[in-house]
Order: C-alpha cells, then sequence, then structure tokens
C-alpha cells in the first residue's frame, strides 16, 4: 500500500531543507492582458459598443439630401464563474512538517496558486462554453489558413522565407483594418511552431528566423502559449491579437481568496476561490486565428 502521507519517516530523519518541484511553463495569460475589475459576487457583465456611420457629401443650393449619421449600438453579455481548489492535511501530517521544520502551508500553498492559475489560463485562452464565457481562440474574428506550414512531415522547418511572408499577410489582416494601423500585435503560437523559428533565414543572413520577425517590428511579442496545441480538431493553431484594453481584457470579481479553515476527523481542509470571467473580447475583429501551421 502506498505511504500518503506527505513526510514519511524515513525523510524525517535526515530531511533536505530545500523542497525540489519540477519545472513547470510559464502561465502567458496575465502577461498578456490587463484586468477589468466588478464587485465579488457578480454574475454576469454587461458591455456595448457602438458602430457609427456617417459621410458628408457636397449638395446643391437649397439642396435637401444632406445625408445622416447613424449610431448602431449592441449590447453582450458573459457569465462569471467561481472555482475553487482546497488543501488538505492531517494533524499528524501537521506536527511531521513542524518536526522537519517546514512550512506546510507556504508548500501547500504554492500548488493551490499554480493550480488556480493553470484553471484560469484555460479559461481565458479556451473560454468555457457552458457558462457563456468565450476564449481568445473562439472568439477570433477573423481566421487565416496558411499556404505553407511551419513544418514537413518530417519536423523540418519550412521554407523561413514563404513563413515571414505568410505571417505578413495575417498580421496585416490587423493592421490594414481601419484604425488600427499603428498597432503591432501579438504573435502567440504553440511549442512546436515557436521552435520552428530557431532557425537560420538563409545562408547569408546568419539571424534566425524570431530575430528576423524581432527586427521588423511587426509584433509586439511573440510568445509560445501551450493552450493553443491541438485546440483545431486536433490541429494547432496560432493567434495573432491586439491585446490593447479597448480589445480584450480578463475579467475580475474576486482574487484568489483563502476562505474558512474546516477541520474534521483530525484533518484541516482550507479551500481557497476565485471569481473570473475569462477574457472580454470588445473588439473580435482584431483577433486572427491561423489555421494550417
Amino acid at each position: 500500500m502506498p505511504n500518503t502521507a506527505i513526510f514519511n519517516k524515513r525523510a524525517l530523519e535526515n530531511l533536505d531543507k530545500t523542497v525540489y518541484t519540477p519545472k513547470r511553463e510559464q502561465l502567458k495569460a496575465r502577461t498578456l492582458f490587463g484586468s477589468y475589475s466588478v464587485p465579488a459576487g457578480t454574475k454576469t457583465y454587461t458591455y456595448r459598443v457602438m458602430t457609427q456611420t456617417g459621410v458628408a457629401k457636397i449638395i446643391a443650393n437649397r439642396g435637401t439630401d444632406i445625408p445622416l449619421t447613424d449610431a448602431d449600438m449592441k449590447e453582450f453579455s458573459q457569465g462569471i464563474v467561481t472555482f475553487a481548489l482546497a488543501a488538505n492535511y492531517s494533524t499528524t501530517e501537521v506536527q511531521e512538517a513542524n518536526l522537519a521544520g517546514q512550512n506546510l502551508d507556504a508548500i501547500q500553498g504554492q500548488s493551490i496558486a499554480r493550480g488556480m492559475a493553470d484553471f484560469e489560463d484555460q479559461l481565458v485562452f479556451l473560454g468555457d462554453s457552458d457558462h457563456n464565457i468565450p476564449g481568445l481562440i473562439t472568439s477570433a474574428g477573423q481566421d487565416v489558413t496558411l499556404d505553407t506550414p511551419f513544418t514537413d512531415a518530417k519536423g523540418n522547418t519550412s521554407d523561413p522565407k514563404t513563413l515571414l511572408n505568410e505571417l505578413k499577410l495575417a498580421k496585416q489582416k490587423i493592421t490594414q483594418l481601419n484604425g488600427y494601423s499603428d498597432i503591432k500585435p501579438v504573435l502567440a503560437l504553440p511549442a512546436v511552431a515557436y521552435d520552428a523559428l530557431d532557425v537560420e533565414y538563409n545562408d547569408y543572413q546568419p539571424r534566425t528566423l524570431i530575430e528576423l520577425l524581432n527586427s521588423r517590428g511587426w509584433f509586439s511579442q511573440i510568445v509560445k502559449v501551450n493552450e493553443l496545441a491541438g485546440v483545431d480538431k486536433g490541429k494547432d493553431v496560432a493567434m495573432i491579437f491586439d491585446n490593447s484594453p479597448i480589445t480584450a481584457q480578463i475579467l475580475d470579481a474576486q482574487p484568489v481568496t483563502r476562505m474558512q479553515t474546516e477541520y474534521r476527523n483530525m484533518t484541516y481542509t482550507i479551500p481557497y476561490s476565485e471569481q473570473c470571467g475569462g477574457l472580454i473580447v470588445r473588439a473580435p475583429q482584431a483577433i486572427v486565428k491561423v489555421h494550417g501551421i
């Protein structure tokens, strides 16, 4: 029978004071998007988007055919969910941790923080259709399919010149929109596509493709996002998007909060909860989903 105790007896005989944990991928949602806060307990967030039209024209003397402006107001709503994760340990484990000089709350707290952040990242990128929460990937207002994938069947990077041109055309889907000419969007890639950019452009250009992309200044960031792997019917996608607050923000109602400790049958349970509505996407036209990568 496996020993499920956090600190077994042998470890207590000579315990290393350092707690070692495997490396994990850095989460990206909070580094890419700002926050929009609403009061805790809010169940639905509603916002309005107004589209204005109107063009002046020359009129004749005493002309009556003066053009009019028009404003189209649309209202959108999305849900806010509460999600939770709890730490759990017995009085014996607390005693063992004290003997070992370890802070059990700190150790469990790291796991709680990571688990909550993992769920939050999934909510931002993938959304939750059951609770009316759109994600970045499902909110794209434009779709592009590359003629040339990032890699061939053997995993070798495709022609760098062709890839560079394909990414430029995809980026222009945003920068050629009215009002977006000065925008530098974010390029988000799954791991395989991101690594494919780490090749020299050609024999005469020693810089890698990703270095060349950075020097061109087409994108404000080029980032690796694991949530983009396998989301398009099992296939990877890339995302190109404006991440300014007018386009998208993370909807926050309550940060990660420690709730009241429960004690039962010599066991402590400490729940943590958060309230979040994923990603508010106010301008889906400034988000491009790239297929065929």
